[in-house]
């Protein structure tokens, strides 16, 4: 599974679940719902204030999608303001920011205030109910690393990639107390993507972000269903392996280096390579050890010859 490494999405999202789009122009609200209509309970709302009280009142909305500029009450307020919920069910809300690629400072703003993912304008079918299908049900779209002519254009992708550090934190806790009680193995695998800093100097983010999207595809792809994958940083992707002992987490490590051994990504006529290092952790789940400072082991102790490295 070697080449350029694309991804196709052909999963179709669920029909019965609420969504909310907020847009103060008319053209993007009926864009919205041309492409949103037949795959959700869709629900409009032309600025903040209207959206607040529409989440307000209807307890079934599972999902915001929001523009930023707004009258009334803006994006970024409308964020503040569902994430100060004292609701817990409405805090926690998927807001997925629909912006152009011009806003990067609205952006930083909105990622401040708790904006989970950014859509970019102008927006696709795909990008929508591709979100849906992410955000809604909890999973990638099916995808598979294959050898194409295909552009895959930079700004595109159903991700945020913002690093999660907090809920990783949460889930090792989590898998901690679970694997202490039942007596099971435990292992973290750490994938590192090499080149993310000279890639983000060189060409810009936006190329960074979609090779570290395409990277996020294709390990979904080969972690099981029990398996849990976190952006910890920018640069690094870290899972937590249930039941897994030594041996099977090394396995999973050499076979992941097999596949990506020489992978590129392609944009229109150039191709860029997607070099990783891997980490391997086998916590002592007997010690007293934070999550925080387990991560901060796999930053540190990434062995520069391209070497796994365990990592205790």
């Amino acid at each position: 599974m070697t080449g350029n490494a694309m991804l196709e999405a052909t999963k179709q999202a669920p029909t019965d679940k609420r969504v909310l789009f907020v847009d103060d122009s008319r053209l993007m609200r009926y864009a919205g719902s041309k492409f949103l209509a037949d795959q959700c309970d869709l629900v409009m709302a032309e600025n903040g204030e209207d959206a607040w009280n529409q989440i307000s009142q209807d307890h079934q909305i599972e999902l915001i999608f929001t523009d930023l500029l707004m009258p009334v009450m803006d994006g970024h307020e409308l964020i503040r303001t569902v994430r100060s919920c004292r609701n817990a069910r409405v805090r926690k809300l998927p807001i997925l920011v629909v912006t152009g690629t011009e806003e990067a400072n609205a952006r930083e703003r909105a990622l401040v205030a708790g904006a989970t993912a950014f859509i970019p304008k102008p927006f696709s079918a795909e990008d929508l109910t591709g979100a849906l299908r992410v955000h809604l049900e909890g999973e990638l779209p099916d995808s598979q690393l294959i050898t194409s002519d295909d552009e895959l254009p930079p700004d595109s992708g159903l991700l945020s990639n913002v690093p999660e550090p907090d809920y990783y934190y949460l889930r090792i806790e989590q898998a901690f107390a679970f694997h202490l009680r039942q007596r099971l193995d435990l292992a973290l695998v750490h994938v590192k993507l090499s080149n993310y800093q000279t890639l983000s100097e060189r060409s810009g983010t936006a190329w960074a972000e979609a090779i570290m999207r395409n990277l996020r595809y294709f390990l979904h792809r080969e972690l099981r269903q029990e398996d849990s994958l976190h952006r910890t940083a920018d640069d690094l992707y870290s899972a937590i392996l249930m039941g897994t002992h030594k041996a099977g987490a090394r396995e999973l490590v050499s076979r992941l280096r097999r596949s990506l051994a020489g992978a590129k990504v392609r944009f229109a006529n150039q191709e860029l390579p997607v070099p990783v290092r891997f980490g391997i952790q086998f916590p002592d789940l007997t010690a007293d050890v934070t999550p925080a400072r387990l991560l901060s082991a796999a930053h540190g102790l990434f062995d520069l010859s391209g070497r796994v490295s365990r990592i205790r």
